[in-house]
């Protein structure tokens, strides 16, 4: 570690080891057993128009998140240099470098970059889209807030699902938003998660749908439902924002937990791989009413990871080995970032950051390292000029701090970035930056090693109605693991608030394609 300079008494550095926690609050327990439903998806040539029925309007307000407390002033040791963007290796490049190989083989090559016109053109993706997609060879899933989609052929082409009519709805609710999907190679199974309206009573569920790779392609789903009531909640409660992950028996969802517009807390459902073999929900769950919106590290492995903030300048790091019954927790000190408010005004004078918030957006498991990442307003410990990315990278075994990571830029913001791990336990990236001279602008990347981190696709405007969000995902390539599969966002032509252009784009190392 570094030796720190002397600071006049306001600020400390990182410590070096963890600092016990005090008890994790956490209520653990398990789910009962649910029997699995099946339905047919209809997949469709081309998207089509939302009906009057399904304006953006009709979607569920805004909640109001926790605030995070400012934290002891705490020094970023090896502060990171700003990001520099390269242009990305054409795969005709790379074929001609095998005949003369002058091109670094660390570079970054776009193995498909290719947008979702279909489902552009019929404004089912809105401001903040929330892509979301796996992939199986040349099967791909797609899911975005209003939409899902299907390809065969790799991303050539896709054909659309309407979320809001395939499903059957549950007793005063229809489907809402806040779609993600998984590919659990062991169990050869592509799992999707919906989030339904509320009833009457203020309560929602989120549903998990599955199918293998050939069942994908017939569109024979099953499903199970996860309710506020086999998480152990009270009435009343709203289920908000969820995620997957995937170890090697179980899949997580977490989930935020609100009543009316208060959190209430948030919890991590451990599902075991084989209810989606068997047909039956094996399931269990821990929540806790201390720490808002858990997330769970991609590739997880025997022990789920999972963070939240305590404060400004410290993690609560949750350990939940598949073999026990409930987690464990560690607080990790990180370099003081800022909590808000967020704001970076796009050349025609939006604001695409006005939705942002500090709740966690990736995570991932690296060999015997966690990266953790959110994002943080202008300032903090290193006076970013502008709203930025920062990523705790944390040994494991000792939970430590291993090194505070920034993504910023002089001129224009970063936001929402996604993590995962590829086969070499590299750390993929997927993130937009936008603002100053810029209009929002999708970027995949590689945080380790060599960092190398390339533009895909970049709006001609920003929001109108100043939203974007809330998360975009990356994830492990199959069948090339060492490549990766990231989605994000565009703005193009239209001025509505339900036209961006959704991309799709596989990734990794020139030497590795």
């Amino acid at each position: 570690m570094v030796a720190t300079k002397k600071h006049p008494g306001k600020a400390k550095a990182f410590a070096a080891s963890k600092t016990k926690s005090a008890s994790p609050r956490l209520s653990t327990g398990k789910l009962k057993p649910v029997k699995a439903q099946e339905i047919k998806v209809r997949y469709v040539e081309k998207a089509y128009k939302f009906s009057a029925a399904r304006p953006s309007d009709k979607i569920h307000p805004r909640k109001v998140i926790p605030k995070i407390k400012a934290g002891a002033k705490v020094l970023d040791m090896l502060p990171s240099a700003p990001m520099s963007f390269e242009e990305h290796v054409p795969m005709a490049a790379l074929a001609d470098s095998l005949a003369a190989p002058m091109t670094p083989n660390d570079t970054i090559t776009l193995v498909k970059n290719v947008q979702l016109n279909d489902v552009a053109t019929a404004d089912t993706a809105s401001h903040v889209c929330e892509p979301s997609a796996a992939i199986n060879g040349n099967v791909i899933f797609y899911t975005g807030n209003w939409f899902a989609a299907m390809s065969t052929n790799g991303g050539t082409t896709f054909k659309y699902v309407d979320p809001y009519t395939t499903f059957p709805n549950p007793v005063g609710m229809g489907f809402c938003c806040d779609q993600v999907v998984q590919y659990v190679k062991s169990i050869d199974t592509f799992i999707w998660s919906l989030q339904y309206t509320q009833d009457s009573t203020g309560k929602n569920i989120q549903r998990i749908a599955y199918a293998t790779t050939a069942r994908v392609k017939t569109g024979q789903w099953r499903f199970f439902d996860i309710t506020p009531a086999s998480l152990g909640l009270g009435t009343g409660i709203w289920l908000d924002f969820p995620d997957l992950a995937a170890g090697q028996n179980m899949l997580y969802l977490t989930t935020n937990c609100f009543k009316g517009n208060a959190w209430k807390a948030s919890a991590v459902v451990r599902i075991k791989l084989s209810s989606f073999t068997s047909g039956t929900l094996s399931a269990s769950r821990s929540v806790s009413t201390t720490h808002f919106s858990l997330r769970v590290a991609q590739n997880c492995g025997t022990t789920a990871y999972f963070a939240a903030h305590n404060s400004t300048s410290s993690l609560r790091v949750f350990s939940w080995k598949e073999t026990s019954a409930s987690p464990t927790a560690s607080d990790v000190p990180v370099a003081s970032w800022s909590a808000g408010p967020y704001s970076s005004t796009t050349p025609d004078g939006h604001d695409w950051l006005q939705r942002a918030d500090p709740r966690l957006v990736g995570a991932t498991l690296a060999g015997t390292e966690l990266w953790f990442a959110w994002g943080s307003a202008k300032g903090g410990i290193n006076a970013r000029p502008n709203a930025f990315v920062q990523i705790a990278r944390i040994n494991a075994t000792t939970m430590t701090l291993i090194e505070n990571i920034n993504l910023w830029d002089p001129s224009s913001a970063i936001g929402y970035a996604g993590l995962s791990t590829n086969s070499n336990n590299e750390v993929g990236a997927s993130y937009t930056i936008g603002g100053g001279p810029r209009f929002p602008t999708h970027v995949v990347g590689i945080l380790t090693g060599t960092r190398r981190q390339v533009i895909t696709f970049t709006s001609t405007r920003g929001p109108a109605d100043n939203k974007w969000g809330d998360y975009l995902t990356v994830r492990r390539n199959y069948a090339n693991q060492k490549l990766f599969l990231g989605t994000g966002y565009s703005l193009l032509s239209g001025a509505g608030s339900s036209d961006a252009t959704p991309n799709l784009t596989v990734f990794g190392r020139s030497g590795d394609v």
